[in-house]
């Protein structure tokens, strides 16, 4: 649930903050999303291990994919404030979120004790 919020809050402080400045809409949604995908990608850096227990077991190469995932996500959402890229960067980002779904249903089924999966399926 502390991912959550703090996922919330990454997305909306932004978005209230740069408010006062003039900033467009669509510019501050973009910090926003950036500043998700920074965390979440700092992340794969410092909990490599618990990252990896969300994939199953059969999954080559556990702790690369994670790391590969992390820069993945950085670039993606830099790329999300690029004037000219950051419709298709938001199209990769929505393939990504989606290629990673199995590892977050797996996840708590498998009750593993990171961002919240421990509690299981709700």
């Amino acid at each position: 649930m502390q991912n959550v919020i703090i996922i919330l809050a990454l997305l909306l402080i932004p978005c209230l903050a740069l408010m006062p400045l003039q900033v467009t809409e669509p510019v501050r949604a973009r910090i926003g999303i950036l500043a998700v995908f920074v965390f979440t990608s700092i992340g794969h850096f410092v909990k490599t291990e618990a990252m990896s227990r969300m994939l199953p077991p059969w999954t080559p190469l556990r702790n690369p994919l994670i790391y590969v995932t992390g820069v993945f996500e950085l670039l993606a959402g830099i790329a999300s404030l690029i004037p000219g890229r950051s419709r298709a960067a938001g199209v990769v980002l929505c393939l990504f979120l989606i290629a990673i779904l199995p590892s977050n249903i797996y996840a708590p089924f498998q009750r593993v004790d990171f961002g919240g999966h421990g509690m299981g399926p709700k």
